[in-house]
C-alpha cells in the first residue's frame, strides 16, 4: 500500500495535467484519472507486473481520455464535441489562450493527445509505446499535426508562427 501511494503522489499531477488538457473539464479529469488509478492499484493487488508506470498510466490516461470523448460524440452534436471549453479558459479568457484551446480542439482526439505528449517533452518512442502509433510514423504524424495547429493559429497571427 505504501508503495501505490508514492506510485500515486508521483504520477497523479502528470495524468491529471494531461487529461485536463485533453478533455477539457477539470471534474471529468479527475474521474477519469481516479479510474486509471483505481485499475492501476487493482492491477497490483493482482500482482500483475508493470514495468514503466510512467508510460503504463500516460497509456492508461489516453485510453481513458479517447473512450470518453468517443462515448461524449455519440450523444452530443459533432459541433459540440470539436468545441469543448474548459473552466480554465473562461476564467483566463485571453485572446491566445483561447486560439490555442479552439486549434487544439478542433483535431481529432488522437492528434490532440499526441501534441499534448509533445508538449510534456516525451521522447517519440514514449509516444509510440503510448498511442500505439509506430515509431517510424510518430515525427511524420506529429509534423502533420503541427502543420494543422500552424493553418488554425497562423492567421490569428500567433508569435509562435507569426
Amino acid at each position: 500500500m505504501k508503495d501505490f501511494n508514492h506510485i500515486y503522489q508521483q504520477y497523479y499531477p502528470m495524468a491529471f495535467r494531461v487529461a485536463k488538457r485533453t478533455i477539457g473539464d477539470s471534474e471529468v479529469a479527475k474521474d477519469l484519472v481516479q479510474e486509471v488509478f483505481i485499475y492501476l492499484f487493482e492491477k497490483i493487488q493482482q500482482n500483475k507486473k508493470v514495468h514503466h508506470f510512467s508510460s503504463w498510466v500516460y497509456q492508461a490516461t489516453y485510453h481513458k481520455c479517447i473512450d470518453y470523448i468517443r462515448s461524449q460524440s455519440k450523444y452530443e452534436d459533432l459541433d459540440k464535441a470539436q468545441h469543448l471549453t474548459n473552466e480554465e479558459s473562461k476564467a483566463n479568457s485571453t485572446d491566445t489562450k483561447k486560439w490555442i484551446d479552439s486549434a487544439l480542439n478542433q483535431l481529432k482526439p488522437e492528434e490532440r493527445f499526441l501534441v499534448i505528449l509533445y508538449s510534456e517533452g516525451l521522447s517519440y518512442k514514449e509516444m509510440s509505446e503510448i498511442t500505439g502509433i509506430k515509431f517510424t510514423s510518430i515525427g511524420k504524424t506529429l509534423s502533420r499535426v503541427l502543420k494543422k495547429l500552424e493553418k488554425t493559429l497562423k492567421p490569428k497571427h500567433y508569435e509562435l508562427f507569426g
